[in-house]
């Protein structure tokens, strides 16, 4: 079938034989107003990965294809999208979507959503499509555009693709914080 229809990934089709990758189509959600469709470019491995797909965290659907540090361009954007145009750079982090309407998300906690998708793994709603979010060790991936950034001409992809996930991770709580010129911080584990 191919795009847009399907997309192609590297997928884990058990927890138990987690090194073993095999590229395969999967379906992405049904297209929406506020969905961009991206071509990936590039993703980074984080250690969120390699715990969902050998189970250190518990079980995941399966078959999973993991990666929340993407970069492309996007080559369709829904009717709704204000932000980004076909041709953009644009990234995807942890998290694909919320709802944007319920408290946490109304005051900037959108991953506090109790109906939050993570990039990977999570079961979007049957008017969504009813399918399992994957990742961004594949061909292309769908993102609402809340959860989709611009990537700056001077960033390189390969540079850019970590600060999806400990990139935002660390700016986050330094902006939360108050956190600007002057002020001395230590970051550890990233």
């Amino acid at each position: 079938m191919g795009y847009p229809d399907t997309f192609e990934g590297f997928m884990v089709q058990s927890q138990d034989d987690w090194t073993n990758f095999k590229k395969q189509e999967f379906k992405p959600k049904k297209f929406q107003e506020r969905d961009i469709d991206i071509q990936i470019e590039c993703c980074g491995v984080c250690g969120s990965d390699v715990h969902t797909i050998n189970g250190g965290w518990g079980e995941a659907p399966m078959p999973l294809c993991v990666g929340h540090e993407v970069v492309g361009k996007a080559v369709k954007v829904g009717d709704g999208v204000t932000t980004v145009k076909v041709g953009d750079r644009v990234g995807v982090g942890a998290q694909i979507w919320s709802c944007l309407e319920c408290k946490p998300c109304k005051t900037d906690n959108e991953n506090y959503c109790p109906k939050k998708i993570d990039t990977y793994g999570a079961p979007y709603p049957e008017d969504m499509g009813g399918v399992i979010a994957q990742g961004g060790y594949a061909s292309h991936i769908r993102a609402h555009e809340y959860f989709t950034f611009k990537i700056p001409d001077n960033i390189p992809s390969e540079e850019a693709a970590p600060m999806m996930c400990a990139g935002l991770t660390t700016y986050s709580p330094l902006v939360r914080a108050g956190v600007g010129p002057g002020k001395k911080v230590a970051i550890v584990g990233v």
